[in-house]
């Protein structure tokens, strides 16, 4: 086997783990702030309301920092390996910066609308991007479960904005519905795709 080739298999072996990691840490984390605070499946809030309450904001913390701490390691990982994989290191980055850019933007919003706003973009631009990720991998594995991953995605998404726009209220519900099909699909197909011959653009 070449060096490459073993290089790659056990840097891989890694990388994988973080990136089950940042997903089960932020799930773990979130779920705890759920069963501390149970009313934000009723009160239409969304789990930026866990950064609001001493009970939650240790969790609510945790969650979204160990998330995308893991994502930063497992592209450092990758950039062990060869500078073909700054492309797919660099989508990790940026993901983990959302994460966290939406983290830091989570305790000044109730000071005034303009952080509230910038918050809202934030959290926005993290499920855009979100989706563009998981469209790709869906093309780099599309199988009938990949689909099925998306599509859930996609329905936490739709729940997501009508709360947003008003039309009904189960903001948190939608995001981890949303959460959900997105690290489904993350863990699973992410791995492969950072070693398929198809960079992302």
């Amino acid at each position: 086997m070449p060096k490459d080739s073993i290089a790659l298999y056990f840097v891989m072996g890694g990388v994988r783990k973080c990136l089950w990691l940042s997903q089960i840490s932020q799930v773990v984390f979130l779920l705890i702030c759920l069963i501390i605070m149970p009313k934000v499946l009723t009160s239409g809030g969304g789990a930026s309301d866990f950064g609001d309450h001493v009970t939650t904001i240790v969790p609510y913390i945790l969650g979204f920092a160990l998330c995308a701490l893991f994502l930063w390691l497992a592209a450092a990982k990758l950039l062990t390996i060869n500078n073909d994989l700054r492309a797919k290191a660099f989508l990790l980055l940026v993901l983990a910066a959302l994460e966290l850019l939406v983290l830091i933007s989570t305790f000044p919003r109730r000071i005034n609308s303009t952080y509230s706003e910038i918050h809202n973009y934030l959290g926005i631009a993290l499920y855009v991007y979100q989706f563009a990720v998981s469209i790709w991998l869906v093309k780099i594995r599309n199988r009938y479960w990949t689909v099925l991953f998306l599509l859930v995605q996609s329905a936490g998404s739709i729940i997501g904005l009508l709360s947003l726009l008003g039309v009904i209220h189960f903001l948190f519900i939608g995001q981890a519905i949303g959460a959900i099909g997105f690290g489904l699909l993350f863990v699973t197909v992410m791995p492969d795709a950072v070693v398929a011959p198809t960079i992302c653009h």
